[in-house]
């Protein structure tokens, strides 16, 4: 009877953020997502198609409160300086799209520094009159997360353990990263520095999982999503998942600002009910990606290194 109680608020709720957006006056039969077109395995578009879970997930949104997807696909310019907030504040002020997809909640992350302008990323389909006039930014709000980007422990082909169930384990291994990478900062601060003596730096333009596969080291400490990209580029390897995952990282979600919180309070509703209904993470595995689901608090102020210095 309480979860039949549950599911029934859970699904007026749902229902009336629904119904509340189609009250809206400028209620449209689309729903406008900017995703990035690099962002594998979250989003791509490459000649074979679009895809990734961000991808897939707008279209489950989309589908869910009853209105067509239409994606804008951007380029991030990485060479690009200025608050992330209001890089992409600037898609929704400048009327590309009307949330952005596949966003890091951390909360410096969505503050707007006061006075900031950007101009647009470039946009498949769209030439700008003036590609280089600044638009004003704005606060970003979060919707519901979808997803935690985590840390995970990759082993490499000459690795004997099938499985850890704790860094502990990885005592008597050599640990590869880059410097000053999350992996990196996890390895020196765990206990610490129980496995700084284990720690093995690669070149800061290599990539770690190209060493591991090569076995100049035994381990490596990378986030999940960078570990899913690899296999689905390399299906051929021989490193595999420890199935050790580190709450250290992100929640990942939809922004939009203020004009689009009716739109972005529903969208909201339906990414929680798919989160417990589990359609998120079927969403994940065909992606072809590692789902961990989002952890408290829904937006961080940091990244969580602090609990494995202790």
């Amino acid at each position: 009877m309480i979860r039949l109680l549950a599911l029934a608020v859970a699904v007026c709720s749902l229902c009336g953020s629904v119904a509340a957006l189609a009250a809206e006056p400028d209620a449209v039969a689309s729903l406008t997502v900017c995703l990035n077109k690099d962002n594998a395995p979250f989003s791509f578009k490459k000649d074979s198609g679009p895809g990734g879970f961000d991808y897939l997930l707008a279209q489950a949104v989309a589908q869910q409160l009853g209105k067509s997807l239409e994606v804008k696909w951007y380029e991030k310019e990485r060479r690009s300086r200025g608050p992330v907030s209001v890089k992409t504040s600037v898609l929704i002020n400048a009327g590309v799209c009307e949330l952005v997809g596949g966003f890091p909640l951390i909360q410096s992350s969505l503050d707007r520094p006061s006075g900031e302008a950007a101009s647009l990323p470039p946009i498949d389909g769209m030439t700008p009159e003036n590609p280089k006039r600044s638009i004003a930014g704005s606060q970003l709000t979060a919707s519901a997360p979808y997803h935690f980007a985590g840390v995970t422990a990759v082993l490499g082909p000459k690795m004997a353990l099938q499985k850890l169930e704790s860094l502990d384990q990885a005592k008597s291994y050599q640990i590869g990263n880059r410097p000053a990478s999350i992996g990196d900062l996890i390895a020196m601060s765990y206990k610490k520095g129980l496995l700084i003596n284990n720690i093995v730096h690669v070149g800061m333009q290599d990539d770690p999982l190209d060493a591991l596969a090569r076995s100049e080291f035994d381990l490596s400490l990378i986030e999940a999503h960078k570990f899913d990209r690899y296999l689905q580029e390399n299906p051929a390897t021989l490193l595999r998942s420890s199935g050790l995952f580190f709450p250290v990282g992100f929640n990942v979600g939809f922004v939009s600002t203020a004009e689009h919180s009716v739109l972005l309070a529903a969208v909201s509703a339906v990414v929680e009910e798919m989160r417990k209904d589990g359609r998120l993470e079927k969403i994940a595995r065909s992606a072809a990606m590692t789902f961990i689901a989002p952890q408290s608090p829904a937006v961080r102020t940091g990244l969580g290194l602090e609990q494995f210095a202790q």
